[in-house]
């Protein structure tokens, strides 16, 4: 039996019958791929990173748009594309080029354009493409600072969001190295420093571009402020039983919020198109809003200023007497503030029985103790006192103190009373010797700087030498030049000061008391001016007023090569090398050598750099062959010869190296008479 024959229109009929349903919906694209690969992709197909670290638009833009316009990309794009999205994402930097190629089609329409060969990377997470984003922006050094550290606190965010849980510093420098990005822990430190304190406060100079250097001293400032603050309000705590006259300034601290403080005061600063703060401002801002708050005295909160920062400077060298030291002024202070009517000394008096600080007060005090025990009056030391000997005891001061209080008012019994023991007697005798004596060298320190005056003729002297003996008979002051007038004397010293130093009188009181302590006789520009020729600078570095002495307080080597190394940061910021305790180029060190050690020179150093490189490493006697080494160098930098004016030091400049060779002399000579110290 054959077979059915099939006709053309039956196999037309079964050619057309529609096929079977499908099941699953169509797909209206391919997948991502899921290994790397090259690829070509049209402007449309690609989309730039939301999260891109940078906010402002790229320094070298103009100059990259002339460069892909004229030759194209020269390096491909690196994309990768988030599950679900329908286009590519830029992976690894690349927004800025994205941005121009897209304007560049725009005004010419050319293909090369439109089309761009692509490197995709399959997709392994938003913390790994913020990462590759923000190491290619770090390696191209376009990012800003601020940029910078709100990239690495995302970074943080989307780790710790994903483990569930806080990571420390550490960790998180560790896993972003993991994930191809290198960055210090105490830079990160100091970027979510900078995001959690600075941004909410100055934005518009962090947004401007201010830098990493700018950073690190503003946090300083702020580390300086809140530990003095936190230091007062401990204090108010302490003595919470007992405030005193203080209770307005406790309440102000205890209750008060520092970071609001801070915060009110520095906005204040915060300036569009400024990188750069006016430091001596943000510094007599700072010292107010602490003056304001913990009713310091501006000198205590200046002198602590000044002790905090010279021991963060050598802190490797600081020894705990130093950083101990930091805040004794403020202790001082906060002890006026809690009892006003005591008399409070610096340096305090020390308790021996109990190891704290004690003041004038509470010895006079002690005495009254004394006459409570003894009713009849009577004392052994009774007639020994000599009140015509004008001594001080250990911590005792002749400057001027705060007025004395009435002795009502201090609780002791009435001058002359019945009921006065002798030994009160005794105090109260030596209290009227120092007071009178104060008075005195007050009224002393009044007087105008007069230059001596020679009489015109012996008529007039009413003696028979020549008029050389003064109205008491005593031989007067020869003075070999004429006689100078007022005017003329203010025009000496005007000529004298190179820049001004405005000196605080209580910094001018406390080292008078270090030269009186040393058995020396502490000199006063004003007043030696007059007398020999000294000379004035002020500046980043101790102001000088002297050019040859050297304090004997000051002579232990520790201290000559802190003065030395404060000398060579001046020397070392006006060359452009950067110097502190831990750099390479220039190291500080006050324990051994000359106070600084020397590493070669980076690359392509300045001609300033060189100089002053060459003449530290002369001093030291260990010139880099390398540089240019002639004497004539030297030349240059005193301005001696030459036509650049800018590698010529200023006269400041130019008197701290005659300064600096003075102290290593000093140091050198005091080693080789074999001094410890």
């Amino acid at each position: 039996m054959s077979k059915t024959a099939i006709t053309p229109d039956q196999i037309a009929a079964k050619l057309t019958q529609p096929g079977p349903k499908l099941s699953t919906k169509p797909a209206d694209r391919l997948p991502a791929p899921t290994t790397e690969q090259a690829m070509t992709l049209t402007l449309d197909q690609l989309r730039p990173y939301d999260r891109n670290p940078r906010t402002q638009q790229n320094p070298k833009y103009d100059e990259i748009k002339e460069s892909i316009r004229a030759v194209g990309l020269k390096q491909k794009l690196t994309v990768t594309q988030r599950p679900g999205d329908d286009r590519y994402m830029i992976s690894d930097g690349g927004n800025t080029r994205l941005t121009i190629l897209n304007e560049l089609h725009e005004e010419t329409g050319e293909e090369r354009f439109y089309y761009q060969d692509c490197h995709f990377i399959p997709w392994q997470g938003e913390i790994n493409v913020l990462a590759g984003h923000l190491a290619e922006n770090d390696n191209r050094g376009q990012l800003s600072w601020i940029e910078r550290g709100r990239g690495i606190s995302e970074a943080k965010r989307m780790i710790e969001e994903n483990l569930g849980e806080e990571i420390s510093q550490r960790e998180l420098t560790r896993r972003l190295r993991e994930l191809g990005y290198t960055i210090g822990q105490s830079h990160i430190s100091k970027m979510l420093y900078t995001i959690e304190h600075f941004l909410p406060t100055i934005p518009l100079t962090l947004d401007s571009g201010m830098g990493k250097g700018q950073v690190e001293k503003l946090i300083s400032y702020r580390q300086f402020c809140e530990e003095c603050w936190e230091r007062c309000c401990a204090y108010w705590e302490a003595h919470a039983d007992d405030l005193g006259e203080g209770e307005p300034w406790a309440t102000s601290v205890v209750d008060g919020d520092f970071a609001q403080a801070w915060h009110d005061e520095m906005a204040q600063l915060d300036h569009e198109g400024q990188t750069e703060f006016r430091w001596n401002i943000v510094e007599d801002r700072l010292k107010g809003m602490l003056h304001d708050h913990t009713g310091l005295h501006f000198n205590p909160i200046d002198m602590a200023w000044k002790n905090w920062f010279t021991v963060r400077k050598y802190a490797r060298a600081a020894s705990e007497e130093e950083k101990a030291d930091i805040w004794t002024t403020v202790d001082s202070e906060l002890e006026r503030l809690r009892h006003p009517q005591e008399r409070h000394l610096y340096p305090p008096i020390e308790d021996s029985s109990k190891g704290s600080k004690t003041t004038a007060t509470q010895t006079l005090a002690s005495g009254n103790a004394s006459h409570d025990a003894d009713e009849t009056g009577h004392s052994d030391r009774e007639g020994d006192g000599d009140h015509d000997d004008l001594t001080f005891e250990e911590g005792q001061t002749n400057l001027s103190p705060p007025p004395i209080p009435k002795a009502s008012e201090r609780g002791v019994p009435t001058s002359g009373g019945v009921d006065e023991s002798a030994q009160m007697k005794e105090m109260r005798a030596q209290l009227a010797q120092l007071e009178q004596r104060n008075a005195e060298l007050e009224a002393e320190s009044q007087k105008p700087l007069v230059a001596p005056q020679v009489p015109a003729s012996s008529e007039h002297s009413g003696d028979d030498f020549g008029g050389l003996l003064d109205s008491d008979g005593f031989m007067q002051e020869h003075n070999p030049h004429p006689t100078r007038s007022l005017e003329e004397q203010e025009t000496l010293i005007d000529d004298l000061t190179l820049s001004p130093y405005e000196e605080s009188e209580g910094h001018r009181q406390l080292r008078h008391w270090q030269a009186k302590e040393h058995g020396e006789e502490a000199v006063d520009f004003e007043a030696a001016a007059l007398k020999s020729v000294p000379l004035m600078s002020g500046g980043p570095v101790a102001p000088i007023t002297d050019l040859w002495h050297v304090p004997a307080w000051r002579r232990n080597a520790r201290d000559l090569r802190m003065q030395i190394g404060e000398v060579v940061q001046a020397l070392a910021d006006w060359a452009g090398i950067e110097v502190s305790g831990t750099t390479e180029t220039i190291r500080l060190n006050a324990r051994e050598g000359l106070g600084y050690e020397l590493d070669p020179l980076g690359d392509n150093p300045g001609r300033r750099a060189q100089l002053i490189w060459q003449l530290l490493a002369g001093l030291q006697g260990d010139i880099d062959p390398m540089l240019p080494a002639e004497i004539s160098l030297f030349g240059e930098l005193v301005g001696s010869h030459g036509t650049d004016s800018d590698v010529c030091l200023p006269d400041g400049l130019f008197i701290r190296v005659f300064w600096l060779t003075r102290l290593i002399r000093v140091l050198r000579e005091g080693l080789a008479e074999g001094d410890p110290q």
